[in-house]
């Protein structure tokens, strides 16, 4: 048994981090070989430069462990395992009933079910996230990266995650669904208390003022219907019948989730990335043509959300054993980084010959809004490329992040030098 190894009394309580951590027993099918302590919600190594130091994982934890925090669950720090076991919904699945942690309101759609469910339902989104759709938005991502971009050229400087990442995504998305731009900071924050707290009734609490929030705007949008993806939801069926109330909400709720935070977080880590590697941010300067291969890039060291499944029946995978109603967790964020799975992998090559990589997931349930986060860290780069051809991290130290479901940096100040003002006329 490793060092971090552990065999834990029921309620025992450990000081971890910042926070008391209620530690569960062991169940009898759970060897102690098997056994790791970890906190994939309030680790301490989720509070700075993640990625990097969540590599710890790959070298201490077995491929498949169970940590006793937060009730008791299996983890899967490693690619190959997590490849498979997310193209098994047969045996690892996404509806609530196998996972009591995602046993909550609302259930969100179609992300908990399975197919064919889960095919029907993501039909009714399709039309919006496809790549011919996503393509017949450039324009207006393209000219919302320029407004932004220009707002704070020639201040020099910026802090990258409030002055312009929440904007650019977040923008994006209101657009689509038609929100209110007023709402935009009030939607965040609900988005936020959900996805970046470590406390399971803080997020419950964040998933409800969301849906309440959503309840509302439905109801405003079945009276005054317009072109946008609310009122679409609203006009979708579900094998012949109109969706129910529930339906409605959890649709729109993984959509509103979706579009809040998660382009945010990973444009932000990129941001800073780039203004602390100068080399590989004139790589782009001087050959723009490369940016959408190295995005591709960015995005492999880079991810931000994780995902859970729950098995559906006692079986072995890998030497595991697994009993119904097991919670799983998958940590796509640092697949890229596997060293079983990518050559070198915390060097980052835009010359990689790289078929594919895991920050969206795999199988059915992969992230629906995978195309349109690629165009808009794209587009972004792209434009702020043309404008603003050298800066730098202000920070040099550790990148100071929140964890949870969502790792995003807290903050990303940027200086570059200000463009010379045109001669008067």
């Amino acid at each position: 048994m490793n060092n971090n190894s552990v065999r834990i009394k029921r309620n025992e309580r450990v000081r971890g981090g910042c926070m008391a951590t209620e530690l569960s027993a062991i169940p009898a099918h759970v060897p102690a070989s098997r056994v790791y302590d970890f906190d994939f919600l309030a680790a301490p190594e989720l509070l700075s430069d993640p990625h990097r130091r969540m590599l710890k994982l790959h070298r201490e934890a077995p491929e498949i462990f169970w940590t006793p925090r937060n009730g008791g669950h299996w983890i899967v720090p490693r690619a190959a395992p997590a490849l498979e076991m997310l193209r098994r919904h047969e045996d690892f699945s996404a509806q609530p009933r196998f996972n009591r942690s995602k046993d909550r309101w609302p259930r969100t759609i179609p992300n908990q079910y399975d197919p064919p469910e889960h095919t029907e339902f993501r039909r009714i989104l399709n039309p919006w996230f496809s790549p011919a759709a996503v393509n017949r938005r450039e324009s207006e991502i393209r000219t919302l990266s320029v407004e932004l971009i220009e707002r704070v050229l020639e201040q020099g400087g910026c802090e990258f995650v409030h002055d312009i990442a929440e904007h650019f995504s977040v923008t994006v998305f209101m657009r689509m669904v038609d929100a209110p731009m007023g709402d935009r900071r009030k939607l965040i924050t609900m988005a936020e208390r959900y996805t970046h707290s470590s406390v399971q009734a803080e997020r419950e609490a964040g998933l409800v003022e969301l849906a309440t929030y959503l309840t509302a705007l439905l109801e405003e949008r079945r009276s005054a219907p317009g072109d946008d993806l609310v009122s679409d939801i609203l006009r979708a069926s579900f094998k012949g019948r109109p969706l129910e109330h529930d339906e409605l909400i959890g649709m729109a709720t993984l959509v509103f989730l979706g579009g809040l935070d998660t382009v945010t977080a990973m444009l932000s880590f990129i941001m800073s990335f780039l203004g602390r590697n100068l080399g590989h941010y004139q790589r782009l300067v001087d050959d723009p043509a490369f940016i959408a291969t190295a995005v591709e890039e960015l995005m492999r060291t880079h991810g931000v959300a994780m995902m859970e499944r729950g098995a559906t029946h006692a079986l072995e995978f890998r030497g595991v054993a697994f009993e119904p109603g097991d919670r799983i967790v998958f940590m796509p964020q640092i697949y890229g980084l596997d060293d079983q799975a990518v050559d070198d992998p915390e060097r980052v090559d835009f010359d990689r010959e790289l078929s594919s990589h895991m920050v969206f997931g795999s199988g059915p349930h992969r992230c629906i809004g995978s195309h349109l986060a690629r165009i808009e860290l794209k587009l972004f780069l792209e434009e702020w490329v043309k404008r603003i051809p050298s800066f730098t991290a202000v920070d040099e130290g550790p990148l100071a992040t929140s964890g949870g479901l969502v790792w995003q940096p807290v903050s990303v100040p940027l200086r570059w030098p200000v463009p010379a003002q045109e001669a008067q006329a």
